[in-house]
């Protein structure tokens, strides 16, 4: 019995709707050229609806006692950035804060509080709603805490179980909040180009995106299964003959 030109297209159609997984799409730090350049992580800008704790220390013990705010705890005190970028501290007019990094919010909000404090001041700022979100074909996907302050890639997909199989780890997108709007970063998950690049750490808000390769139905995870497919549509052009016949 001869396959003819209608057999051969329907076999065609079956696999093409299967893709193979294999070593190559999984593996982490790779040799995949991609010419990634190193850069040193860009210090982090003040967003609003940020949550900022913020210790004061002071010789002067009593007048810092003034500016309590909520969740007091020896001498730190919690401001909400409001959507006008500022914060509201006791006795002192709102302050701009949003789009400073971390230094210069600290410098700004002492400078303003020296003249309600006499003697030495310090400030110590720190954000504590810091999160980071994992959504498509992630196997834990939702809302993560930045808990320290250099947290890569790698850190942030193992606090979420990894990538699901089906991940398409060559076109990751990180979306990400910066003072001139939301960017997207796109990389290739399985380059070890991406350590110490603009893609390797994790900011608060981040959004990491995986999605699935297009043109496939299902995927193939072993050989096994790959020979399982190819009898499977085997099987059903030989049906379609016989029916046909």
């Amino acid at each position: 019995m001869k396959l003819n030109i209608k057999h051969i297209l329907l076999l065609l159609l079956s696999i093409q709707f299967m893709s193979c997984v294999t070593n190559k799409n999984t593996r982490y730090l790779q040799k995949v050229k991609t010419g990634y350049a190193k850069v040193e992580q860009p210090e982090y800008h003040i967003q609003v609806d940020d949550e900022l704790s913020i210790r004061l220390f002071s010789t002067n013990v009593e007048a810092v006692e003034l500016f309590g705010g909520s969740n007091i705890n020896a001498n730190m005190y919690t401001y909400r950035v409001y959507p006008d970028g500022t914060i509201d501290i006791p006795f002192v007019r709102k302050i701009k804060v949003s789009e400073l990094t971390m230094r210069e919010a600290q410098e700004k909000i002492a400078l303003r509080l020296k003249d309600f404090i006499n003697g030495e001041l310090a400030v110590k700022l720190a954000v504590n709603n810091k999160k980071f979100f994992v959504i498509g074909e992630g196997n834990r996907k939702g809302r993560y805490d930045i808990y320290k302050e250099r947290l890569n890639v790698f850190e942030a997909l193992a606090m979420a179980g990894d990538l699901g199989i089906d991940a398409d780890r060559r076109n990751i997108k990180i979306i990400r909040q910066t003072p001139q709007g939301e960017k997207i970063l796109k990389f290739d998950l399985r380059s070890r180009d991406i350590i110490d690049s603009e893609y390797y750490y994790i900011e608060p808000n981040d959004i990491i995106y995986a999605s699935r390769p297009m043109g496939s139905f299902f995927r193939i995870t072993s050989w096994g299964a790959f020979i399982g497919v190819v009898t499977s549509s085997l099987s059903f052009v030989l049906l379609v003959m016989q029916y046909s016949n």
